[in-house]
């Protein structure tokens, strides 16, 4: 029991021993990053590795509780046994996962194909909901268990971002399923959305990801039925841990080809490509027509081409033998010389041709159908729609029956063909040039996917939003800026930390009304708000993060200005995007900016208009954040022990008695309370010295 205030300020807590361990991360952090920076250099560049210079900052060794040492002995041996724990159940899910597959692709063939519901698939996605329960329950119960886990999931984000993949943040998570879910049904994806939003390479990555998983679940296949002819007194405890293990071993293999494979390999699990135009032909997406000039032999053999020839020879020599008697010996071998290359040469004139042919070369989509591979055309919508009806057929078939193609006949469609469309999103606002509308019955055909900007809360700031599902731009942001190890240094810290983050509204309002998906709140009272070409897409946004170069010799606003603003041409979306971005916290007067609000219609804006003089801008001090730093602001606050773990306090042993389990901020209201009862019993005391009775 807590009695005095001299207790309260000798109190050990959880939460003071984790800033010990978030601090003790920011060091090593700090540590990795000068490492990374000194790396010696190749021999070859020894002028570079003598007059190299580091710019060092002074940095102060935290100092640790008495406990933290066994603290983090603790803390490692927990994120070990949650990592054990939290893995086993995404085994049993992948297990799950690939049960249901096999399932869905072996039901009765006399039953309906599309009813592919049975008892047996609906264990399994029962199973598969209850193991995906047990984890977010997990995640939600542990502090360790949480680390772990987004620990992990904000260094895969990095590698993504390494690897010029997409962020993995929910909603690109979700339409991935979408994309991937249909196409293992045999239906094909029609993807449409606005420029910049990624479509491309969702596309691309969803149809990888539905090539290798197709091949890694055969493989299983084949390697589980050899494991259990070996071991047919196995339980199913048994078979998840065959599973994994073989599961992990095909992974490897084909993220090893991914990396170093070579350009077949690599080519093998990459979907075909065809880039869409008003100029594609039906003939130009599955087989080109070209004429040839070729040489033509008769097929007969090479001996009967020599017999032919000696007999017409020796003919000839019979028939002419009374005018080469007469002849001198030279002259009747030179004769006979001649007269054998000349049969020659008749005999190979009488067989041989020259002439056109026309050669069918096999183009992307036949391909596809051949080889059971998927297929992307990009901007389906601007290919005539004349061209896209040869498609009809194809579109209706599965793998395994057969499609008829125009000046082809029937072809079988191999297992792993795939159909993905994409397309421009036009809109009363944004039209595309050279796009159109397709034929509804034509689009029926497909499953249509309205794939889009990441999202981003526009309203409040980065001390209030912890929602992860609302700030995923936030998200994708910070992957960039971060190290391997997922750390980022930042001058001014917690400033630019938020600077970024009012950077992520600006950029998802600019999506909004570009796409026409606007408030009037977000429209900041104007009755007409519309950007017509200009928009901070992903792409620009990397532009703008770049030219900033985590504000090494440029602030956030200048680096906006010179990445992004300065280079729009339309005046009207300049000016709207220049307004909005005053309003987020750029380009403010204290830093020397000058913006006026213009009329539609005006001029573009230059950057002597808003600025008189030039930036003086000076970098602040770095502030080192770790990767625990970072999923704290993405993911809110992680759980709290209700009592001191029995693990922490074998490991710590006596001194856990003295560990609470209160929040320093509780610590604090209680030493506040003390020291109001202590000036209240001195008040009382006192008054009853002077007598004052009331």
């Amino acid at each position: 029991m807590i009695q005095n205030k001299k207790e309260i300020e000798n109190i050990t807590t959880l939460e003071s021993l984790d800033a010990d361990f978030i601090e003790d991360m920011r060091l090593v952090a700090r540590q990795n990053i000068e490492r990374e920076t000194r790396l010696d250099i190749s021999e070859d560049q020894s002028f570079f590795s003598t007059f190299r210079m580091f710019d060092s900052q002074e940095q102060s060794q935290p100092q640790f509780h008495k406990l933290y040492p066994q603290y983090k002995s603790y803390l490692n041996q927990e994120f070990d046994a949650q990592k054990d724990r939290i893995e086993t159940l995404e085994n049993d899910i992948a297990y799950q996962k690939f049960f249901l597959s096999w399932e869905r692709n072996h039901f009765d063939p006399s039953r309906n194909a599309s009813m592919r519901s049975t008892d047996a698939t609906r264990l399994r996605v029962d199973q598969i909901a209850s193991y995906t329960q047990e984890i977010k329950d997990i995640i939600s119960k542990s502090p360790e268990a949480w680390q772990f886990y987004y620990s992990r999931q904000w260094l895969e984000d990095i590698e993504s971002q390494a690897n010029q993949r997409l962020v993995a943040v929910p909603y690109v998570q979700k339409t991935k399923h979408k994309i991937i879910d249909s196409l293992n049904l045999g239906v094909p994806v029609y993807l449409v959305g606005h420029l910049g939003s990624g479509k491309t390479q969702i596309a691309i990555e969803s149809a990888v990801d539905f090539t290798i998983q197709n091949k890694i679940n055969d493989h299983l296949a084949d390697d589980l039925e050899a494991w259990f002819q070996e071991h047919k007194n196995a339980s199913e405890d048994d078979a998840k841990c065959a599973f994994k293990r073989l599961n992990e071993k095909w992974k490897a293999y084909y993220e090893h080809i991914y990396e170093v494979g070579s350009e077949e390999e690599i080519e093998s699990l990459q979907p075909l490509f065809i880039s869409g135009s008003h100029n594609l032909t039906y003939e130009d997406m599955f087989v080109e027509k070209t004429l040839s000039l070729e040489q033509n032999f008769s097929s007969d053999s090479f001996e009967s081409y020599l017999n032919t020839m000696v007999d017409d020879y020796l003919n000839w020599l019979q028939h002419h033998e009374h005018e080469i008697v007469g002849l001198k010996p030279e002259e009747q071998l030179q004769l006979k010389v001649q007269i054998w290359k000349s049969f020659s040469d008749l005999l190979i004139a009488k067989n041989n041709s020259f002439g056109t042919t026309i050669q069918k070369i096999e183009r992307e989509i036949l391909i596809a159908l051949r080889q059971g591979r998927p297929v992307i055309v990009d901007e389906l919508n601007t290919i005539a729609m004349q061209n896209l009806i040869a498609l009809n057929d194809l579109l209706q078939r599965h793998a395994g029956q057969t499609a008829y193609i125009t000046g082809i006949g029937p072809v079988k469609i191999a297992k792993g063909f795939a159909f993905i469309g994409t397309g421009n999103l036009s809109t009363q606002m944004v039209q595309y040039e050279g796009t159109n509308q397709l034929n509804p019955a034509f689009q029926s055909r497909f499953v249509t996917i309205e794939y889009n900007y990441v999202p981003q809360d526009l309203v409040g700031d980065l001390n209030i939003n912890v929602d992860d599902t609302n700030n995923e731009l936030y998200r994708v942001i910070l992957s960039t800026l971060a190290n391997r190890e997922g750390a980022i240094q930042l001058p001014n810290g917690p400033e630019s930390l938020k600077e970024l983050y009012r950077f992520a509204q600006l950029s998802r309002l600019t999506q909004n009304v570009f796409m026409g998906k606007i408030s009037e709140f977000e429209a900041d009272g104007k009755s007409t708000v519309e950007l017509r070409e200009a928009v901070l897409s992903i792409r620009n946004i990397i532009h703008v993060l770049e030219n900033w170069n985590c504000g090494e010799e440029k602030s956030l606003t200048m680096a906006l200005w010179d990445g992004f603003i300065s280079s729009i041409t339309n005046a009207d979306d300049q000016n709207y995007i220049l307004s909005q971005a005053v309003r987020y916290g750029f380009f403010s007067e204290r830093e020397g900016w000058s913006v006026r609000s213009k009329e539609v219609g005006e001029g573009i804006t230059n950057y002597e208009e808003i600025r008189s003089n030039d930036s003086d801008y000076v970098r602040g001090p770095l502030t080192t954040y770790c990767s625990y730093d970072i999923i704290g602001l993405l993911y809110g606050q992680k759980p709290r022990h209700k009592s001191v773990p029995l693990q922490l306090r074998q490991t710590i042993g006596d001194e856990a008695a003295h560990i609470e389990t209160l929040k320093l901020s509780d610590i604090q209201n209680m030493n506040q309370e003390i020291e109001n009862l202590e000036y209240t019993s001195f008040l009382i005391d006192y008054l009853k010295e002077t007598g004052d009775d009331n």
